[in-house]
């Protein structure tokens, strides 16, 4: 899918707002998306699949941080939003201690603001990984976290200062999994330096976000969180509760089920290398599973 997503910047997408609403009485549904590329992406799936439905869509992507755009649909002044149920679910209740997918998704929904609530979860997430080498993973069978169990203390941990500051993590990471790294050593915030730094050896485990298009790369192998220790964060469309018709509620569900870990590295890679916008992005991923 890469090679098609670099072509689309050449062959072009049809645009939005080049097609006639079929349903001119329905309700203005307008997305506001956080200010980074994963969201605004995912926005445009959503708006762009509802326009082509005939449904009026305006997006707002870029629109602030995460919290600013669920406020925005708790006011009423967004009709949908995309977000990550771990996130939302430490938003609004960080006494929570729902971690597996199957238990932060409900309680996401229930610590919602009033008014406000959610479709289907994707499997696509945004979670930290955990990813080693592929010489590390064979020297020393390393193909899930559970592997790492009292053997950390002869690793070293690469990631973004902000990831090695969140006591959460660690602290859930060295319970479930008996790890506790040798030395821990701040790196940039381009996962492309985790990379480095695994491929060199000057460290034996990095973190980068499940999302990260260098998780698709041969020689790296990211660690299964077996023992689902890892707060789930998968995406999810959050609306007003009441403002989405059935049929377009369903086309929401449908897309939030195809949507994959793989799906979303590949569509950033068109963001990293510059060869496509993320409206055109959205299309493409629209064309390819038939919307």
């Amino acid at each position: 899918m890469s090679a098609a997503v670099a072509a689309v910047a050449l062959t072009g997408c049809q645009a939005q707002s080049s097609i006639v609403p079929a349903h001119e009485d329905s309700p203005l549904v307008i997305i506001e998306t956080a200010s980074f590329a994963e969201a605004e992406i995912i926005g445009h799936i959503y708006g762009n699949a509802l326009v082509r439905q005939g449904w009026r869509v305006e997006n707002r992507p870029q629109s602030g941080t995460e919290a600013e755009v669920v406020d925005a649909v708790a006011s009423g002044e967004a009709t949908f939003t995309v977000g990550f149920t771990g996130e939302l679910l430490r938003m609004f209740d960080p006494s929570s201690t729902a971690v597996a997918a199957d238990e932060v998704y409900p309680a996401m929904v229930a610590a919602l603001p009033e008014g406000v609530t959610a479709g289907d979860p994707a499997p696509a997430e945004d979670a930290p990984a955990y990813v080693v080498s592929e010489n590390t993973s064979e020297q020393m069978g390393l193909s899930v976290m559970s592997d790492l169990a009292g053997r950390c203390g002869t690793l070293t941990l690469g990631a973004r200062p902000e990831v090695l500051a969140d006591q959460e993590l660690s602290r859930a990471v060295g319970e479930a999994y008996d790890c506790g790294f040798a030395a821990r050593v701040p790196l940039g915030s381009n996962p492309g330096t985790v990379r480095d730094a695994l491929r060199s050896g000057a460290v034996g485990v990095g973190v980068v976000r499940s999302s990260d298009p260098i998780l698709d790369e041969a020689d790296l192998v990211m660690l299964d969180d077996d023992d689902e220790a890892i707060t789930a964060q998968n995406i999810i469309p959050v609306f007003r509760k009441g403002s989405l018709t059935e049929d377009q509620l369903d086309l929401v569900n449908r897309i939030s089920g195809e949507l994959t870990d793989a799906d979303v590295r590949e569509l950033l890679v068109g963001v990293d290398v510059g060869t496509a916008s993320p409206v055109a992005l959205a299309n493409f991923w629209l064309d390819e599973h038939g919307y």
